[in-house]
């Protein structure tokens, strides 16, 4: 698993954006912090889907929903079963739409957990109505509809939620981002430390520590420990070796190390981990 990526997002057949419904049984699944050039909106039909942007964390429960912009850094996870709605506009069609204007001059501000807004009712009622149509038959007329509906949402988005765009700064905390995460990829499974970093980049270590957690809203150690136990999942999916064995090959150094990372962000043995994903990977 990579910790921090850019996503590709292809569109539905037949329409200009993506539409699915994607429902969590498997609560171990993260999915790590990632960037797109997509504008994506989670609606949270039942249960909860927890959001991490940057610095923040929010859980949305029934009825909520959140827009993530173009280059914001994100994860999600899943505490719970749920089913979440998931709409994905291209910057391309939303530049269409709006004359270039999206993006470089402004940007949308939705958060449902965060803050009401007085059309909060009306796009929880277009997503509602999207939901209906995606368990429709696939045919013309439903695409039609759900474009209607997606049109009508951008159209709220645009005229309730819209402020103005610093695109600049975001695109310059993403190729930091990049160039941190490739340089911690490549080098994992060293003894490596912030003091290291610092150098690569030619930063003082305060400089350094405080760019990482401006950007992603954890410290260097936090993320050096999160790319390590990722590594180790991988490992584990896909060989034979022991957990010592993992452990030696991720950076841990040892068994004890590898166990307490576990337990820190799972709250379980490294064990108990492997055994709980074949039960659920059985029941999926």
């Amino acid at each position: 698993m990579v910790y921090i990526k850019h996503e590709t997002i292809n569109n539905s057949k037949q329409l200009l954006f993506k539409v699915f419904n994607f429902h969590a049984h498997n609560l171990n699944r993260v999915i790590p912090m990632h960037w797109h050039q997509s504008t994506e909106l989670l609606y949270c039909e039942h249960g909860q889907l927890e959001v991490k942007l940057k610095n923040y964390t929010f859980m949305l429960n029934k009825n909520d929903f959140i827009v993530i912009n173009p280059y914001q850094i994100h994860s999600t996870k899943s505490p719970q079963k749920n089913s979440v709605l998931c709409i994905q506009l291209p910057l391309y069609f939303l530049n269409a739409l709006t004359s270039n204007q999206f993006l470089h001059s402004y940007i949308f501000v939705a958060n449902s957990c965060k803050q009401k807004n007085i059309a909060d009712q009306k796009l929880c009622s277009a997503f509602k109505s999207i939901i209906k149509l995606q368990s429709q038959p696939h045919n013309l007329v439903r695409d039609l509809k759900i474009t209607t509906l997606v049109l009508n949402i951008i159209r709220l988005l645009t005229q309730f939620y819209s402020r103005e765009s610093n695109i600049f700064e975001e695109k310059s905390n993403i190729k930091f981002v990049e160039e941190l995460t490739s340089y911690i990829t490549q080098n994992y499974n060293q003894n490596l430390k912030i003091s290291d970093v610092a150098t690569y980049f030619s930063y003082s270590k305060g400089y350094t520590s405080r760019l990482i957690k401006k950007n992603l809203g954890t410290s260097f150690t936090a993320l050096l420990q999160l790319v390590r136990i990722n590594k180790a999942i991988d490992i584990m999916n896909s060989s034979s070796k022991t957990w010592i064995e993992i452990a030696e090959l991720t950076g841990f150094k040892n068994y004890r190390n590898l166990y307490n990372a576990f337990v820190e962000i799972y709250q379980k043995s490294p064990n108990q981990f492997k055994t709980d994903q074949k039960i659920k990977s059985n029941i999926d």
